[in-house]
């Protein structure tokens, strides 16, 4: 069910003629047939996998909407997610330097909230240092060692 909220924020995109941010699953339809093979690809990232996706189309034909339905699913399955629009002013694909920033600036948690990068590395250090303990034991037990470890 959506919520009055979520209806709102979709009709209101809509209305711009625009592709809402969150919300694509209650009126994206024809999307069966890629569901199986993009969760399967997602199952491969979240193992240590990669997969590349490029998207290419005419104005108006649905790139958005593709890539903000495939954010959505990732986001689902506990993905951060970056969205970032190439242009040859603000984000040229020939400054990869420029992209990386946007992207890293842009990463967005379940929670919608954007700028989540400090919240992603602490969580895999946190993650480190519970290995680190787990396999130490006490050895692990001051900073210093810990840091060695």
């Amino acid at each position: 069910m959506v919520s009055p909220q979520r209806r709102i924020e979709i009709l209101d995109a809509l209305r711009r003629g625009t592709v809402p941010r969150r919300g694509l699953e209650a009126f994206a339809v024809g999307m069966e047939r890629l569901q199986t093979t993009i969760d399967e690809e997602l199952k491969q990232v979240a193992s240590g996998g990669s997969v590349f996706k490029a998207v290419r189309g005419e104005y108006g034909c649905g790139k958005t909407f593709l890539a903000r339905w495939l954010q959505d699913r990732a986001q689902r399955q506990g993905f951060v997610r970056a969205e970032v629009q190439i242009s040859e002013t603000e984000t040229p694909l020939h400054r990869l330097e420029t992209v990386y920033r946007r992207l890293i600036e842009r990463l967005s948690s379940a929670e919608g909230d954007e700028g989540v990068f400090r919240t992603v590395i602490d969580g895999w250090f946190y993650a480190l240092e519970e290995d680190v303990l787990a396999d130490g034991g006490a050895a692990a037990s001051t900073p210093a060692a810990l840091l060695e470890r």
